[in-house]
């Protein structure tokens, strides 16, 4: 016999079953992603991955809502400026399943607790807007031979891929984006000099939820073992060109 929340759990995912078996619905139940960033591409991975039967999810992010989140952010509303992401991210996940186990994390991602933030996870999804902590995220992620799902969006444009730790064929973060820190260690003035790299300043609000879409599509992929997009190959969005998404080497 079924326990209560089994019987729930399956009540909100039949309609799943059929492009994956109960099987594999099964294997997302117990399945155990990070995602860093709870933002605009963040945010929407993490309402997908919620709504596709994640059954363990951690999300971190330091941030607040503020007025210019409200373009693009999937839980963000003028009601709750001011009120930490994770905490309204977490209540919404348990208004859509209740037997979800979600790990809000309101804190900066960095270098002293990146192991223990993503230590036996399974997948870890890139909701991020600036190299530094993309670096240490990407390294990390690579010590603890765990998949890498990238995402970034700028203006009117997108690009998304995973970055396999294990493939000889997937080129790393700081190698296909020939960062200045790739092979050294980080110390204070490189730290610097990548701060000073330019952030996303704007961003047409569908964007990043489109990337935020496939890191969505990619992790379920890679959990359930079916095809991924992977470096040096990239999802490509272009909203105001001829063909807005395309899959292309960057």
């Amino acid at each position: 016999m079924l326990e209560k929340s089994e019987v729930i759990y399956r009540s909100i995912f039949m309609k799943n079953i059929g492009p994956i078996s109960l099987e594999e619905q099964e294997k997302l139940s117990k399945s155990n992603v990070a995602i860093i960033g709870c933002g605009g591409i963040g945010g929407r991975a993490f309402e997908l991955l919620v709504r596709s039967g994640i059954g363990n999810i951690t999300i971190i992010d330091k941030d607040v809502y503020e007025p210019s989140n409200l373009n693009r952010q999937a839980f963000s509303s003028y009601e709750f400026i001011g009120i930490p992401k994770v905490n309204i991210a977490k209540k919404f996940a348990l208004s859509i399943n209740p037997t979800i186990n979600v790990n809000a994390v309101c804190s900066e991602f960095n270098e002293k607790n990146a192991v223990q933030l993503l230590k036996g996870k399974d997948v870890v999804i890139d909701g991020l807007d600036s190299a530094l902590p993309r670096i240490i995220l990407s390294r990390k992620a690579r010590e603890l031979r765990i998949p890498y799902v990238f995402g970034a969006a700028e203006k009117t444009r997108g690009i998304s891929t995973v970055f396999m730790p294990n493939s000889q064929n997937s080129r790393m973060y700081e190698e296909i984006f020939r960062l200045p820190s790739k092979g050294k260690r980080l110390d204070k003035k490189l730290k610097e000099r990548l701060e000073a790299l330019q952030r996303c300043e704007s961003v047409l609000g569908v964007v990043p939820n489109l990337i935020g879409t496939f890191e969505a599509m990619q992790t379920l992929n890679l959990l359930l073992n079916k095809p991924i997009v992977k470096s040096p190959y990239f999802f490509h969005v272009d909203m105001f060109s001829k063909v807005p998404v395309w899959i292309g080497k960057l």
